[in-house]
Formats: C-alpha cells, structure tokens, sequence
C-alpha cells in the first residue's frame, strides 16, 4: 500500500471540508437581549412554540420558575415588578395561554406594576387573512387596549429593540404591563452569530428621573404652610417608589399627621404618634389640605367626594399629568418622580411646623 498516496488524499480531503460559521436563532437573540438590559427571573409556562427559548434562556442565566397556570405565572411577574421596580417577565404561549396570562398583564396595568409579557404566536400571513392556522389568533389587536404599550417582532434582527422599548415602556412614567408578541418565524429564524451579536447593545438611563418644576414645588409648599388642618395621605406609589426615608423626614420635620392607604402600610409605624388610621373620616371631614403622596382620589377614597369636605384643597405628588383633576381639582399638582419631588419639597419646606 502506498501510505504517502493515502496521506495526501487525506490531507487534500481535510482541506476540501467546507466551514460553516456559528449560527443562532431567534429565540437565542431574545435571550440575549432579555439577559443585556438586565432580566434575571422569567415566570411562565412553556409549550410550542416557547419551549426551547426557555431552555436557551436559563443557559443564559435566566431563572425560570414554571407554573399550572399563565395568570398565576403572571401575578407572580407582576408582584416581582413591584418589589423591584424592574419587570417582571412572563412567558407565555400562543392563543389561549396568551389569553391566561393577559388577564395578569392588564392588572398590571391598572394598578401600576412594571412587567412584560412574551408570547410566541402563529405566523402573520394566514393570521391576517383568517385562513385557519394553528392557534390563529390576532393577539396583538387583542392585547393593545389592555396594555401600557404592546409590540410585534417578526425579524430577529429586531428582537434587541423591541425587548428594550418593552423595558423602557414598563417602567418609564407610571409603570405598567407591556406585551411583547414574537411571531414563530421569528423565533425560529437563523442568523450567523457573528452578525447577531452585533445587535445587542446595553441601553443608558433606563428610570431618568424627572425632576418636578420649581413653580409647582413652590405653590405646594406656600399651600401646606399655610395650612390650619393638614394631612398626609401615602399611596402604593410612595412604597413603589421606596422613599419611606423621605416620608418619614416629611411628617416628623412639619408635624403633621399621615394617614397611609392599604399597599403603604409599612412605610410608617402605625403606631406612630403622627398616625392618623383610626381617624379617616375625621380626615375626609375636617382636612383643609390634603397632600397626596403617590396616592390616587380613587374609589378607595371615595373619589373625593363623599364624606369630604368640599372646601378642601389638595396637593398631590404624582408622575403622571394625567391623573391631576380625575375626581377633584388639584391645587398644587406636583409633577415628577417622588424621590425627587419629595426631595424639592423638603428643600424648600424648612422645619415648618403646622398650627393644627
């Protein structure tokens, strides 16, 4: 046998063998992207067409805690987003599993919790032409009126942008739920790693803090100094927020008694000698001005009617304009993030102490 004949076909043969480069899909690139703004736990319940993405996800270091059931996955994302003012990440199926978990996300929504929803779904084509497909349901025309903000990726080019619009939209303002429909075409498409990595970028000032105005702090503050019968009502957004430091320097530098709404309990002692919880409707009838610290004039006070004394005058610190003026008209609207406003107020409020 001639050995220098069959090691240079061997040789040659090596040097014939093509090179692939490394390729990824969509479902890597989206947990690459979750991974890069910072998502460490992911709630959900897996099936087509999300399994392997929770697979490539926990290799990623995401941490993914199964449920029986969406919305109990979902008011678990959403009680994460409140306790750590970052999303809470649930990951859902296609059509009814999105349905579950949606009921969750909507909450979420009304009452202020940053989370976001992912959830695979059909391809676009048959969907749009009602042709019949499987699970072929419109799940982004059903989630929009529902959600803070919803998007559709159907490029996985496009994944690491809308996985930072998602982040941004569910904690920038007022927090909300966030719905993030990835088509299946999407998940499943290659891409070279190479160009894939690329794309991913670590984003700056997720939570900017937006400072109040001088004039709304000062009209504040001239408002509760001149008060006779002021009151301090905290609100969910207070303990959201986690300013109890600033709460505290706030009522027991002015005096004046605080009265705290079911999701602050624990910001202040109730028994506090500043507490006022077992005197609301004293508060409601007598209060010539009542500040509003990260608290709605929801039905949970009535909407401000009621009971109220309609001389009142309120103050209220909120991040969102649009909720000043819903039942009452505001005096003083402080426009801002409550760090921030609480920050400007006691700046300016000195060690003023009530005449009540």
């Amino acid at each position: 046998m001639d050995t220098s004949n069959s090691a240079a076909s061997a040789n040659k043969a090596t040097l014939q063998t093509p090179k692939y480069p490394n390729q990824v899909t969509g479902m890597y690139i989206l947990a690459r992207a979750l991974r890069t703004v910072g998502i460490t736990n992911m709630y959900g319940l897996v099936g087509i067409p999300v399994t392997d993405f929770a697979y490539i996800a926990q290799e990623q270091g995401i941490r993914f805690a199964g449920f029986h059931h969406e919305q109990n996955a979902g008011m678990a994302a959403a009680t994460h987003g409140y306790l750590t003012k970052t999303p809470g990440v649930l990951l859902t199926v296609s059509s009814l599993g999105f349905l579950n978990g949606l009921t969750a996300t909507a909450n979420a929504t009304v009452n202020c919790y940053p989370m976001i929803q992912i959830s695979g779904s059909s391809e676009r084509e048959p969907i749009d032409l009602e042709q019949g497909t499987y699970e072929g349901l419109d799940q982004l025309s059903i989630a929009k009126p529902l959600v803070k903000a919803a998007y559709r990726v159907n490029k996985p080019e496009d994944i690491p942008t809308a996985v930072v619009r998602a982040y941004r939209a569910a904690i920038s303002g007022r927090p909300g739920g966030v719905y993030l429909d990835i088509t299946t075409p999407c998940l499943g498409a290659i891409m070279n790693m190479a160009d894939a990595e690329k794309l991913f970028y670590k984003p700056v000032d997720l939570v900017p803090a937006m400072v109040p105005s001088e004039e709304s702090v000062k009209r504040a503050v001239e408002l509760i100094s001149s008060a006779k019968k002021p009151v301090f009502l905290i609100g969910k957004g207070a303990a959201y927020a986690q300013v109890e430091n600033k709460v505290k320097q706030l009522v027991e530098s002015t005096g004046i008694p605080f009265y705290p709404m079911s999701m602050a309990k624990g910001l202040m002692p109730d028994n506090h000698p500043l507490s006022a919880i077992s005197c609301r409707s004293t508060i409601m009838q007598q209060a010539d001005v009542v500040v509003l610290i990260g608290a709605r004039l929801n039905w949970l006070l009535s909407r401000g009617h009621g009971k109220w004394n309609s001389d009142t005058k309120f103050v209220q610190l909120d991040i969102d304009p649009q909720e000043i003026d819903i039942n009452r008209p505001i005096a003083a609207p402080v426009i801002g993030d409550l760090d921030s406003s609480l920050t400007a107020i006691l700046s300016q409020l000195g060690n003023h102490k009530t005449s009540m």
